[in-house]
């Protein structure tokens, strides 16, 4: 397996997999969470901080996508100072809720538009929360989501001549880990261990990226011309080197 997905791909497929169609049957005090999570999203919208605020303890922790941790009063004031152009709206779905007496924790998938004056920004999130019943209704005590990498990253036209020079094994160390790089019907695939097949969708003629990653991958050459391996940089800056061996 290549860098940081150990233990990520097992949650993309299952994610992927609970759809419309196999979301199961929600008992009605799920649903009760449901309707709580999706006022307080209709708040957010309107920029309605008296509502949003009915459906949030004062001591909530809300922890984001870049590991900061934020107040409720921190969200509060972003809920009500959103400029006039922005219009944030959220496609929520792929429920999980489940109840333990008065505490609930609800799982979902959901996509952001944020629309500017010149430009939108689409994103794909996947977020946990936690609520508890007080006084006959579910209120949020934590949140943490993050973010999925993105399909929206577009590929674009590179010289697939020079593919085959990619192409061949290339090793993770310490890790001990082999990918294989290969090269069919003008695309390039990489693949380690009994991992299926992914594409390495081109940036430009030397970087590409996976859809199931949030960085870029660059391959080296040396003097002379010949692929020594490529830098895999995260999306945080942090950079992997890994060396071609064959």
């Amino acid at each position: 397996m290549r860098f940081h997905r150990y233990g990520l791909v097992a949650l993309w497929v299952s994610a992927g997999m609970i759809g419309a169609a196999d979301q199961p049957k929600l008992t009605p005090t799920q649903q009760e969470v449901i309707s709580a999570h999706e006022a307080r999203t209709a708040a957010s919208n309107k920029r309605d901080q008296a509502a949003y605020s009915r459906y949030v303890a004062d001591d909530c922790i809300f922890s984001t996508d870049n590991g900061t941790v934020a107040t409720k009063a921190q969200v509060m004031a972003h809920v009500g100072k959103l400029p006039t152009e922005y219009d944030r709206s959220t496609k929520p779905r792929e429920y999980l809720v489940h109840v333990y007496g008065d505490t609930a924790v609800l799982n979902l998938r959901y996509t952001t538009h944020e629309q500017f004056t010149d430009s939108d920004i689409v994103s794909e999130m996947r977020m946990t929360e936690t609520y508890v019943k007080k006084d006959g209704s579910w209120i949020l005590i934590a949140r943490q989501w993050a973010k999925i990498p993105t399909s929206f990253r577009k590929p674009v036209t590179t010289d697939t001549g020079i593919y085959k020079d990619y192409v061949g094994q290339y090793e993770w160390r310490p890790l001990d880990d082999v990918e294989t790089i290969s090269l069919k019907d003008g695309k390039l695939w990489t693949q380690s261990g009994d991992d299926a097949p992914e594409e390495f969708l081109p940036l430009g003629n030397d970087t590409f990226f996976l859809r199931t990653e949030l960085g870029t991958n660059k391959f080296l050459r040396d003097a002379h011309g010949h692929v020594t391996g490529y830098t895999y940089q995260d999306a945080d800056g942090q950079e992997v080197h890994v060396k071609k061996i064959n």
